[in-house]
C-alpha cells in the first residue's frame, strides 16, 4: 500500500490496521467494470503499473467464492484514484455504481430486480457480507421510504466507505425502481466518529 500520496484516499492507518477479506466477487465485479468502461486496453496499461498479485486481481481474478486479501484491491483503486481518476475521490462514488450496476444484473440479481427498493434496503447488510468478511453492517427503517445504515468495524479504506459504498446503495436504489434517492454519508470513523453511518432515502 502506497503512502503518503495516497493517504487522503485511505483514511486513519489505524482503522486500516483492522484489516479485511474480500470475496472474489467483488474483485472480479472491479474488472468487469473497468473493462466495461474503459476497454481491455486500459485494464492492461493498469496492470502494468501494479504489483504482480494486484495485476492478476484484474487478469485472472480469484475464484467468486473464495475469500482474498484486501491489500491488491485497495491498490487498484489507489492507482485508479491516482491516475484515471485524477485524484477526484468523487470518481470512486460513480465505479461503486459501476460494480453494482454489474453485480446486481447479474450474479446477484435475485436481490434487486422484481423487489422493491425497501426489500433492497433491508438486505443491504447481506449485501455488504457478500463483499467483505469482516464488518457489520445493519439498517434501521425511519419510514416507507427512509432509513439510515451503520458499518462497524471492518477496517475501509475512507475512499471506500465515503464514496464507493454510498455509490453501490445509490445504484442498487435505482435498479430496484427508485427514481427519488439520497444517499449521505453522515459520520465516518475515519473522521472520528465511532461508527460510519449513511442516512438514505428513496422516496
Amino acid at each position: 500500500m502506497q503512502a503518503p500520496d495516497f493517504a487522503p484516499f485511505l483514511g486513519d492507518p489505524q482503522i486500516l490496521g483492522e484489516g479485511n477479506l474480500v470475496k472474489g466477487t467483488l474483485i472480479g465485479s472491479r474488472a468487469q467494470a473497468l473493462r466495461q468502461s474503459y476497454g481491455d486496453r486500459f485494464v492492461v496499461d493498469l496492470s502494468r503499473r501494479l504489483s504482480p498479485q494486484a495485476a492478476r486481481y484484474l487478469g485472472d481474478p480469484p475464484i467468486p467464492s473464495t475469500w482474498n486479501e484486501f491489500g491488491p484491491l485497495i491498490e487498484i483503486d489507489c492507482a485508479l484514484l491516482h491516475g484515471a481518476f485524477a485524484g477526484r475521490m468523487e470518481k470512486m462514488r460513480h465505479f461503486g455504481a459501476d460494480v453494482a450496476r454489474n453485480d446486481l444484473t447479474t450474479i446477484y440479481k435475485t436481490m434487486a430486480l422484481g423487489g422493491s427498493p425497501s426489500m433492497l434496503f433491508k438486505r443491504f447488510g447481506l449485501v455488504f457480507r457478500t463483499y467483505f468478511k469482516y464488518g457489520d453492517f445493519s439498517v434501521r427503517t425511519v419510514s416507507d421510504v427512509s432509513g439510515t445504515a451503520t458499518l462497524s468495524g471492518g477496517g475501509l479504506p475512507l475512499y471506500m466507505c465515503s464514496q464507493g459504498i454510498s455509490g453501490w446503495i445509490e445504484a442498487g436504489l435505482a435498479l430496484s425502481g427508485s427514481r427519488r434517492i439520497a444517499v449521505e454519508h453522515t459520520t465516518c470513523r475515519h473522521r472520528g466518529a465511532l461508527r460510519c453511518t449513511w442516512a438514505i432515502s428513496w422516496g
